[in-house]
């Protein structure tokens, strides 16, 4: 910027305050470059007008109360126009760049690991209550199978002491009937034998004396003689075959009693036809 210089009275005086006006606007832009370049997230500075003011220097020195000097009457002022100053980008600190790309990396890193700690830490609390659920649903599948277990025993237990004092019961029964029966039978076999045993020994006196009149007594038996004879015959009362169960004779009265048998078949048969039976036993007293 050019030096302005005013003429007084023909001299030529410096315009100090000028001077030191552009010295201070000077400073002020260097501060602002600095600090444009030095802070890269400040704004860039705005554009400022410099505004010069002409002033006469003898003009300042005289007394205010001094009265002015007859001389021609100065014209008008003529303010210079301010030409826009140029618009100084700041350059990037490359320094500062990388600093901030990596605090922003870091920054960037640290979200990510406190997001995939939020996330472990919500699997493992998902995991955990997944494994506390299953835990007690099996707790209570457990514990609801042993109520069905000791009910199907209980249940099982009175159904078989239910079995048991049934057939307890049907025993007693049974054996009651049982009782009854037997003594029904025993009464009746009573009465029967009673009833059957005169006609059975009618019917065995007829086939002893029968044999009797068939039997050839040996020389030399002996008084008291009873033979007890088993007699097998056949419907009709033929006798196939006799033996000797017991006898008190000797051998030839032996032989003589069941050849006295064999040669009395037919044997008689009984009025009552169910005293009949194939294997017959009667006892031989011939002096009876």
């Amino acid at each position: 910027m050019a030096a302005v210089a005013l003429t007084a009275g023909g001299a030529s005086v410096p315009d100090r305050a000028f001077r030191w006006s552009l010295a201070g606007h000077g400073l002020l832009l260097l501060l602002v470059l600095m600090g444009g370049l030095t802070l890269p997230r400040s704004p860039p500075p705005t554009q400022l007008a410099i505004k010069a003011t002409v002033v006469d220097a003898n003009a300042t020195r005289r007394s205010p109360t001094a009265p002015p000097e007859s001389s021609p009457r100065p014209l008008p002022e003529t303010k210079p126009e301010a030409k826009p100053e140029a618009k100084v980008e700041p350059k990037p600190d490359p320094r500062l760049e990388e600093r901030k790309a990596e605090q922003q990396k870091q920054e960037k890193d640290r979200q990510q690991a406190v997001e995939r700690e939020k996330a472990l830490q919500e699997k493992q609390r998902t995991e955990q209550i997944k494994v506390q659920q299953a835990a007690e649903k099996q707790e209570k599948q457990e514990k609801q199978e042993k109520q069905e277990r000791e009910k199907a025993a209980a249940e099982k237990l009175q159904a078989e002491k239910l079995q048991a004092e049934r057939l307890k019961a049907a025993r007693v029964k049974e054996e009651a009937a049982q009782r009854e029966i037997a003594r029904q039978l025993e009464a009746e076999e009573h009465l029967l034998a009673a009833t059957r045993s005169g006609a059975l020994a009618d019917y065995l006196g007829m086939i002893s004396q029968k044999v009797t009149r068939n039997w050839i007594r040996p020389p030399g038996t002996r008084a008291g003689l009873e033979a007890v004879v088993l007699v097998t015959q056949i419907p009709g009362g033929e006798v196939i075959s006799a033996q000797i169960v017991s006898c008190n004779g000797d051998e030839a009265v032996c032989r003589s009693i069941e050849a006295a048998v064999l040669k009395a078949s037919p044997l008689p048969l009984p009025d009552d036809a169910s005293l009949f039976d194939r294997s017959l036993r009667f006892t031989f007293k011939p002096e009876q």
